[in-house]
């Protein structure tokens, strides 16, 4: 379990950088596309947390351009996103009005308030150093009420076809981030979360995407990420959603 850590907080410090990010999820991107399929099932949660308190306090920890806060909008009564970069953050204030929008590190500031009803976090454990994967998490542990929801997600799963297609041409220092289910497992468990459910998007990884023809690997995706064979596939995709319990 590597981190390759290259630090967020000076990777997106001025527009172009941050531009570059959100054009990964551009219209009709692989990015796009997986968070397509995502999308519905995050949304469907947090509307089943929501129903099941009578409000929906959420925090969108590491928000980024607010990709997941624009989504959460139509279920949440109040949302919060917190990102280390400024840059990041006033993208996100700009595209999620209704959001409180904080800058900062969490580990250093007095940012998360709350307490949330519900958390998430994307794009984050993944990227992040080792060292603060279980610090982050537990301060988020501290600022949520009993039994909160937790929705995050890991991008570089292992095993899944990304990890033949970034392992066998590349050696093994130039080879992306990836985390297994166990280490998702443990992190959760160190941090007082529980997972209750698991869900998997996205068979084929983007280099499949680029060389082979788009149309039928979405097709078989779109089928392989449906609900009806998520028992079986739903293991082996490369984008890995987890829905946990604060205990």
């Amino acid at each position: 379990m590597r981190s390759g850590w290259s630090g967020y907080s000076t990777a997106f410090v001025d527009e172009s950088s941050v531009e570059n990010y959100a054009l990964l999820y551009r219209n009709g991107s692989y990015d796009d596309y997986v968070w397509n399929l995502e999308r519905p099932t995050v949304v469907d949660v947090l509307r089943r947390e929501r129903e099941k308190r009578g409000q929906l306090r959420l925090l969108d920890f590491a928000c980024g351009t607010g990709r997941i806060l624009r989504a959460a909008e139509c279920v949440a009564d109040e949302l919060t996103g917190v990102d280390i970069s400024p840059e990041m953050a006033r993208r996100a204030a700009v595209g999620s009005p209704k959001s409180q929008i904080r800058t900062g590190c969490v580990l250093k500031d007095d940012l998360l308030s709350g307490p949330y009803d519900a958390v998430t976090v994307f794009r984050f454990f993944l990227n992040a150093p080792r060292d603060i994967r279980i610090p982050i998490l537990r301060r988020i542990r501290e600022h949520v009420e009993p039994g909160a929801l937790l929705v995050i997600n890991n991008h570089g799963h292992f095993p899944s076809m990304r990890s033949l297609a970034v392992r066998v041409p590349k050696p093994r220092m130039q080879r992306p981030n990836e985390l297994r289910h166990r280490d998702i497992a443990a992190l959760l468990t160190s941090a007082g979360f529980q997972i209750e459910r698991r869900y998997g998007f996205s068979m084929f990884p983007s280099a499949l995407h680029r060389h082979l023809p788009g149309a039928a690997l979405r097709r078989v995706d779109s089928l392989a990420s449906g609900p009806r064979l998520q028992g079986l596939t739903g293991k082996l995709m490369v984008e890995q959603l987890y829905v946990a319990r604060a205990v």
